[in-house]
């Protein structure tokens, strides 16, 4: 069987109707299905295993999450994308069967972009794609899917890790060329003890305490009650605004 490259416009033989091939001409990696011939990408991960924990305490920070307090080791796996530019907004759809809701929307990773060779990936573990791309962009797109182009076939790289917060073990896809992080599922917020609360414990106790005295050393009851009421405007204002002590 015999198709044009897309890239050169190449006559390829293709010895199989299904998977992938090679164009001898441009060198372009070609992934086949049963709705065409379409380059086959590769995003280059910009992160490595050292960075896994530091991005991941990051992460928990930013979530208002105790400190992961053990990752298990990070697993490089290249996960297979139709990719679409449908309405000037770029969408990755999962070229694999998949119902958990953090692929759903996944942002398009800011990184190189490489013709697949799967010398590239080394031992990396790489999936290929099982949902042929016309279903996958029906699935996507719904009614829309006719008027929207075929998409082209991406491998994007993630470390997949267990992660322990605090009595909960969870599982994670840190987006190599990104950082982002995308859990299995969220665990609930558990706001560290340290140095935001008790900064907030002592300004409130500090800010009452001074309060009570201008009541009292205060002659004019008027002034007396005009300073306290401005004290505790001032008060509630930084304890609000103290982003490691708690919501008021």
């Amino acid at each position: 069987m015999k198709v044009p490259c897309p890239q050169c416009g190449g006559e390829v033989q293709l010895q199989e109707t299904t998977g992938f091939a090679g164009c001898p001409f441009c060198g372009t990696s070609l992934v086949l299905d049963l709705t065409g011939v379409r380059p086959h990408l590769l995003y280059r991960p910009r992160h490595d295993r050292a960075d896994v924990l530091p991005l991941l305490r990051r992460w928990c920070d930013a979530q208002g999450l105790l400190p992961p307090s053990s990752v298990s080791t990070a697993d490089l796996v290249y996960h297979p994308f139709w990719r679409y530019g449908a309405q000037g907004r770029p969408r990755l759809v999962p070229a694999w069967p998949v119902l958990e809701r953090r692929w759903t929307d996944l942002a398009l990773p800011d990184a190189e972009q490489v013709i697949y060779d799967p010398a590239a990936v080394g031992a990396a573990r790489v999936d290929e794609p099982s949902v042929a791309e016309a279903a996958a962009r029906r699935r996507a797109f719904g009614e829309a899917a006719e008027s929207v182009g075929a998409g082209d076939l991406v491998h994007v790289p993630f470390y997949e890790a267990q992660v322990t917060i605090g009595p909960h073990r969870v599982q994670v896809s840190l987006e190599a060329c990104s950082g982002r992080v995308y859990p299995e599922w969220m665990p609930p917020g558990v706001r560290r003890s340290g140095t935001g609360q008790g900064f907030g414990a002592a300004t409130a106790i500090l800010g009452f305490a001074g309060m009570f005295l201008e009541a009292v050393l205060i002659p004019p009851a008027w002034l007396a009650a005009t300073v306290v009421g401005l004290t505790g405007v001032a008060l509630y204002w930084m304890l609000v605004n103290n982003p490691g002590g708690s919501s008021l």
